[in-house]
C-alpha cells in the first residue's frame, strides 16, 4: 500500500504543479474568435462561450499576407476537429470557420481553440452549452467509467481482501478518467494531463484512505468481541427501569437483600430441551445444540452467558437461564 502511494506522489506531482496553458498571440498578426481579441477570452474564468448552433470563426489579419488559415478544437492531447481555408494568393487577410453542429452531439463543455496562418497563432479558451452534457458520448463515456470505477472501489473495499487497497487504488484510476471526461463536458474542468492526473490521483488515495479506515473499523469491532463474548449474539439485556417515588410519600429504608453464596466453578448441569450453542470467537454463528439426556460441563459465567462443554458434544456459549445446574 505504502509503495503505492509513493508511486503516485512520484510520478503525478509533474501534472500537478503544471498550471493550464495561458492564451496567446504569435507573430506579427492580429487574431480574434468570432470577433472577441484573444486577450479577452485568456483563462478558464472568461472563456468564449458558444451555443451548440453556432459557428466558430478564427479571423484576422497579416501584414506579410497568408495562404492558408486554420482553426481547431482541441481537448486535452485529442484534436476534436478542424477546419481550414486556403487562398490562391497570399492574403492580408484570413478566415477558418467549425460549424459546432457537427460537434455537440459528440461533447460540448470546455475546450482550447487553436488559429494558426503563415507566421500567425493564436490560442483561447472556448465552452460550447446549449446542450445537456450526459446528452453527449463523451458524456456518456465519462459516467459510465466514473460509476464503474466507484463500483469497483466499493467492491474492493467490501470485500476486505489482502488485495483490497490496490484494487480500490486501481479503480480510481477509471473513476478519476470519468470525472475528468464529466467536468470538461460541464465546463468546470480544463481538458488535460495536469486535470487528468490530478483526478486519477485523488480517486486513487482516497480509494486507498478509505480502505485503511474500514480495515481499521472492521479489525477494532473483532477486538471489542474477543474481549465481550457475549457481544455481537443479538440478544439485548432488559436495562431497569427506575420509578422515582412521590415526594409527599415518607422514605422507607429498604433492609439490605441477603447475598446470594458465590457459584462454585466448574458445575454439571442438563437442559430439558435443544439449547443453541454458539461458537467461542464467533458469536453469530451456531456450531451445535445442547440436547436433553446429556451432561455438560459449565466451565464459568459471563453475564447472561455460561461457557459449556459436552462429552462428546460442542463447546461453545449458551444462554444460562436454559441450562439447569445439578442438584
Amino acid at each position: 500500500m505504502r509503495r503505492l502511494l509513493a508511486a503516485l506522489v512520484v510520478f503525478g506531482w509533474p501534472v500537478v504543479i503544471a498550471g493550464p496553458a495561458a492564451a496567446s498571440v504569435e507573430g506579427e498578426c492580429t487574431a480574434t474568435f468570432n470577433g472577441v481579441a484573444v486577450d479577452l477570452i485568456d483563462g478558464l474564468g472568461n472563456p468564449l462561450e458558444l451555443d451548440a448552433g453556432d459557428t466558430l470563426v478564427f479571423s484576422g489579419s497579416a501584414p506579410a499576407g497568408t495562404t492558408a488559415a486554420r482553426i481547431a478544437l482541441v481537448a486535452g492531447p485529442i484534436e476534436v476537429d478542424s477546419a481550414s481555408t486556403a487562398y490562391p494568393a497570399p492574403s492580408g487577410e484570413f478566415t477558418a470557420t467549425i460549424d459546432l453542429d457537427d460537434i455537440a452531439p459528440r461533447a460540448v463543455g470546455l475546450f482550447r481553440i487553436r488559429g494558426t496562418a503563415d507566421g500567425c497563432r493564436a490560442e483561447a479558451w472556448l465552452r460550447i452549452t446549449g446542450r445537456f452534457p450526459l446528452a453527449t458520448l463523451a458524456g456518456l463515456t465519462g459516467a459510465g467509467l466514473a460509476i464503474g470505477g466507484l463500483a469497483g472501489q466499493l467492491g474492493a473495499i467490501a470485500s476486505r481482501r489482502r488485495w483490497t487497497g490496490a484494487a480500490a487504488a486501481a479503480a480510481g484510476v477509471f473513476t478519476g478518467a470519468g470525472a475528468t471526461i464529466l467536468g470538461q463536458q460541464f465546463g468546470r474542468l480544463q481538458p488535460s494531463y495536469w486535470a487528468l492526473g490530478g483526478c486519477v490521483a485523488a480517486a486513487s488515495v482516497s480509494g486507498l484512505v478509505l480502505t485503511r479506515l474500514v480495515g481499521a473499523a472492521a479489525r477494532e469491532r473483532r477486538r471489542r468481541r474477543r474481549e465481550h463474548p457475549a457481544m455481537g449474539t443479538g440478544t439485548a439485556q432488559p436495562l431497569p427501569v427506575a420509578t422515582a417515588e412521590p415526594a409527599t410519600r415518607p422514605t422507607r429504608v429498604q433492609p439490605p437483600a441477603p447475598a446470594e453464596p458465590p457459584t462454585l466453578m466448574p458445575y454439571w448441569s442438563y437442559v430439558l430441551s435443544e439449547v443453541e450453542v454458539f461458537d467461542l470467537t464467533d458469536h453469530t454463528r451456531v456450531i451445535g445444540m445442547m440436547k436433553p439426556g446429556t451432561w455438560y460441563l459449565v466451565k464459568r459465567e459471563v453475564g447472561s452467558w455460561v461457557h459449556v462443554a459436552g462429552s462428546p458434544g460442542p463447546e461453545g456459549w449458551a444462554l444460562k437461564h436454559a441450562v439447569n445446574r445439578q442438584g
